[in-house]
């Protein structure tokens, strides 16, 4: 274990019976970053964000927050954690500021809770079972940020939010950050990854299939070339390693390339064109391939 991780995982299985939730999977999150832990349903996020917050243990291998894990003690490491849950369940008859001055007595201190609420237009004196499902995710939220903690593990955190607090939320993580915070977040939403996180990890069938930066995928310059030809032509011709058809038909072809875009151009100046368009591929496109 690393002593400047926030989050380190090391091989970190595990079972439920004869089923692997999660399999030997390790990653990093250091201080002031914000990872982003992505995959499909089922794919073992949530299982592994219950290990990290110490709710269930790992079958097999290591987990620390700050330095600790279960062997040395980390009380202070959760001390120091805000959580998010993707299921929330809170008490059905409390008010919004019953839950908070709840928290505020467990944890003592004083808390962002007031301004925080006013940031998200949540109303506190309502109860939780008469809460909108947006409301409850700002309840929620509130009390993850309200103690100002070192660490945030976000799990789905705008799930149910309007488009305009998803936009408040995410001021609100990008001030966190900037304070020195670091962040720990499972999303489906790949534009909100895309302006969040500093970097990514793909978790498939229980087994990580890629860590990445951001950057770095921007960096792999990825063209979508959409050609519409003048007259028939011979797919045959077209082919390359770094070339991958999409979709064709006698007059028209859809293709990615990745690196050099000079080669492909060189190849359809051969022939009478009508039309051609050049797009980068979305960030989305390129966490599909990992999905799949």
């Amino acid at each position: 274990m690393k002593d400047d991780s926030v989050i380190e995982l090391t091989n970190v299985t595990k079972t439920f019976g004869t089923t692997k939730a999660v399999n030997a999977i390790s990653l990093r999150l250091l201080p002031g970053e914000v990872y982003g832990f992505l995959g499909p349903n089922g794919a073992g996020k949530t299982t592994t964000i219950r290990m990290i917050m110490d709710f269930i243990r790992p079958t097999q291998g290591e987990i620390s927050l700050f330095g600790k894990n279960n062997k040395n003690g980390m009380s202070y490491a959760l001390s120091n954690t805000g959580f998010l849950s993707a299921d929330n369940a809170l008490y059905a008859n409390w008010t919004a500021i019953q839950h908070i001055e709840c928290a505020e007595n467990l944890k003592g201190g004083s808390s962002d809770a007031h301004k925080l609420a006013k940031q998200f237009g949540l109303k506190l004196n309502a109860q939780y079972r008469h809460l909108s499902s947006g409301n409850k995710q700002k309840l929620a939220l509130i009390l993850a940020l309200m103690h100002r903690p070192k660490l945030l593990v976000l799990d789905e955190p705008t799930r149910g939010l309007d488009p305009l607090l998803q936009q408040e939320l995410y001021d609100i993580l990008h001030d966190f950050k900037k304070s020195g915070g670091s962040i720990f977040m499972s999303s489906h939403n790949l534009s909100e990854v895309q302006k969040v996180c500093d970097r990514i990890g793909i978790i498939r069938g229980g087994k990580m299939v890629a860590s990445e930066t951001i950057d770095s995928l921007r960096k792999r310059s990825t063209h979508e070339v959409t050609v519409q030809f003048a007259k028939p032509f011979n797919i045959s011709g077209f082919g390359a390693k770094n070339i991958e058809i999409k979709h064709s038909t006698d007059t028209h072809l859809v293709a990615h390339i990745q690196g050099d875009l000079n080669p492909f151009l060189s190849k359809i100046s051969r022939h009478q064109v009508s039309d051609i368009e050049i797009n980068h591929v979305s960030l989305e496109e390129m966490f599909m391939r990992f999905y799949q």
